[in-house]
């Protein structure tokens, strides 16, 4: 026997998936073209969309959400209210944000939304609210999305955060330490001072 199952009469191999458990995974590789380490992230909720960052190989961190194509993450941040400049005054120190924000042609928060919305629903033309309640329901709604009390808990850890262990969407806190994280480990510091901070 060679393990394999008939369904509608195709042979089938059954292939078992490691399932992740909710929280914040950061992860390095390296990119054999450019000999540069590629840095990314995930956030893996218990229910709901996940959400992915990278910095790739010219410096520039990029966000896919819902695992669709990838943006710079500063339309992001914009489409959660924050402005160039306090995204700057922020991160500022970070050559690889100051990289994506001159990638980035968005002008606002109306516009991000609405290029965030361009990307995940291609062809269906974008209004402000649709784009609000679209971003909303992937993060923010406890019907639609859930870390759960695990993910909550290695979130917390990770990031150095104190939200309460019922806090199942993420939060903005929760957003922007992931992209701190990432940027401070791509800018050569390691786990130890990171997490410590």
């Amino acid at each position: 026997p060679k393990g394999t199952f008939i369904i509608n009469g195709t042979e089938r191999v059954v292939v078992s998936q490691l399932v992740r458990s909710p929280g914040v995974y950061f992860d390095r590789a390296l990119d054999k073209a450019s000999d540069k380490d590629i840095y990314g992230c995930r956030v893996i909720p218990s229910r709901g969309a996940w959400l992915e960052f990278e910095i790739d190989k010219r410096d520039n961190v990029g966000v896919r959400i819902d695992r669709k194509r990838k943006q710079p993450v500063t339309v992001l941040l914009k489409a959660l209210g924050w402005d160039e400049a306090r995204i700057r005054e922020h991160f500022g120190g970070y050559e690889s944000i100051n990289v994506t924000l001159e990638k980035d042609h968005t002008s606002g928060q109306d516009d991000a939304l609405l290029d965030i919305y361009r990307k995940l629903r291609p062809g269906e033309p974008p209004t402000k609210e649709s784009a609000q309640t679209l971003l909303e329901n992937l993060y923010f709604n406890p019907k639609r999305y859930d870390v759960a009390k695990v993910g909550r808990y290695k979130v917390n850890k990770k990031l150095g955060l104190d939200l309460e262990m019922n806090q199942g969407t993420l939060t903005e806190d929760d957003i922007v330490g992931t992209i701190e994280y990432l940027v401070r480990l791509h800018a050569g510091e390691d786990e130890a001072t990171v997490g410590s901070r």
